[in-house]
């Protein structure tokens, strides 16, 4: 076999497996960003250092979607972890929401529109929740003033937490505080492990 029909059967196998891998959210193929495995379930929470970005599809092909993520390299994504995630339709130019966990491993997507993850916000108050305020203002643990809208259901709930004290503040996918905490790192942590729980995530602390 001649040196060039090597090198296109090599390419031929080495593709053929790349498909063959597409069981999980993200691809494992050489120059591409970090990819991780499949999550088992919807993923519903976002925990602490886990963030989101935005993507734009390049092309969809031979059931992988390619992402530009304003990277060097793109992300590519399994066309069959979309439809698992009720995306029946896909194509160029569609814009992705892409969750990045503090290890820098992509964990899950959507299409831009979607609000269904729950996110956690650790900071403490500035100020107070009094009278007709209908949002809290937090200093994140990133350092940044962050004003959100406190639901009537955790209003009560974000009234009792002191200023200036480190609180942990549960969001919805409209990014409305939904429930809050107060407290010491290890009640914190129980608090987030609860939270945790009731939207199927395991800790690792």
């Amino acid at each position: 076999m001649s040196r060039e029909n090597l090198c296109r059967r090599f390419r031929s196998i080495a593709f053929a497996a790349l498909l063959f891998s597409v069981h999980g959210l993200f691809l494992s193929v050489p120059c591409v960003m970090a990819t991780s495995p499949a999550a088992d379930s919807e993923l519903k929470l976002l925990l602490p250092g886990e963030h989101i970005v935005l993507g734009t599809v390049e092309h969809v092909k031979s059931g992988v979607i390619q992402v530009n993520i304003g990277q060097l390299e793109p992300v590519f994504l399994s066309l069959e972890a979309a439809a698992e995630k009720g995306i029946t339709s896909i194509q160029r130019g569609d814009k992705l929401k892409l969750v990045i966990s503090d290890q820098d491993q992509f964990i899950d997507f959507h299409k831009a529109g979607y609000q269904g993850w729950d996110w956690i916000v650790k900071g403490h108050l500035l100020q107070p929740l009094i009278g007709d305020l209908k949002w809290a203002l937090i200093k994140t643990e990133k350092g940044t003033d962050e004003p959100y809208t406190v639901d009537e259901e955790a209003r009560h709930t974000v009234m009792n937490i002191p200023v200036g004290v480190p609180a942990m503040f549960l969001l919805n996918g409209q990014n409305i505080i939904i429930d809050a905490t107060f407290g010491d790192e290890g009640e914190l942590i129980d608090t987030l492990r609860a939270w945790a729980k009731e939207r199927e995530r395991t800790l690792d602390y």
